[in-house]
């Protein structure tokens, strides 16, 4: 309990976990399970109570981001480095926004883009240096969870329908959010959204093996292209029958 609060720069060396061993793997069991619940429960719930859950979801991922921050900042290491620029970063904001005043394109985006985004997050975390159950483990894994079950239960409740039709905004709005991120870590020397250098075990790392950097990025766009295949085919399929 004494590493509980430690930022990962103070951390000794060993104390973490490995990329899908048993701690990892049981992590994403949790987060599987967290996220099937909400989707049961906003799917029995009645108007009131699936606007509360939403409010609920918003409020909880902007809160433990707000605590994160704060231990970071009361331990006097808060800076460029741990700010909330990446594609899960962002989709806590977004996701509070859609909480408050829901929306189609939003909506689309958040499945779209956030939730395989987090999805992602959780199969290759970065926080993998920390205590399996340290404060910023308990954290990502907690919002990364809350991210996917977010826009999943809107979905299964029927009060939002993947759109192909949006995607083009989803695109677009991934774009105004990647420019100005790629234009802070060209001047501060960050890596956030991964635009500078691929994530260790991600398949942008991959990419990267036979294209390069920056190349690798051009590895978005298949990945982006079967992602969405893959989460918006069904509802094709749907309304054609």
């Amino acid at each position: 309990m004494e590493l509980f609060f430690t930022l990962e720069e103070d951390l000794p060396a060993g104390v973490g976990f490995a990329l899908w061993g048993g701690t990892h793997i049981a992590w994403l069991g949790i987060a599987a399970a967290i996220a099937a619940a909400l989707c049961l429960c906003y799917r029995r719930a009645p108007a009131g109570g699936r606007r509360r859950l939403r409010h609920a979801l918003g409020w909880a991922v902007l809160v433990c981001e707000a605590l994160k921050d704060i231990n970071i900042a009361v331990q006097g290491r808060f800076g460029v480095w741990y700010l909330p620029l990446h594609l899960c970063g962002l989709a806590v904001f977004f996701t509070f926004a859609h909480s408050r005043k829901p929306g189609k394109t939003l909506g689309n985006f958040l499945y779209g883009c956030c939730m395989p985004g987090a999805v992602f997050a959780l199969a290759t975390p970065d926080w993998t240096a920390y205590p399996p159950f340290s404060y910023h483990s308990l954290v990502g894994f907690t919002v990364h969870a809350l991210l996917v079950a977010y826009p999943l239960m809107l979905v299964v409740g029927k009060d939002l329908r993947p759109e192909a039709n949006c995607l083009p905004r989803c695109f677009g709005i991934l774009l105004c959010c990647a420019v100005p991120v790629w234009l802070f870590n060209r001047a501060f020397g960050t890596n956030y959204m991964f635009l500078m250098w691929p994530s260790p075990g991600s398949p942008l790392e991959w990419f990267a093996s036979f294209l390069g950097v920056p190349g690798y990025l051009l590895g978005y766009l298949p990945m982006l292209a079967a992602v969405w295949l893959l989460l918006y085919l069904p509802f094709l399929k749907r309304k054609t029958t």
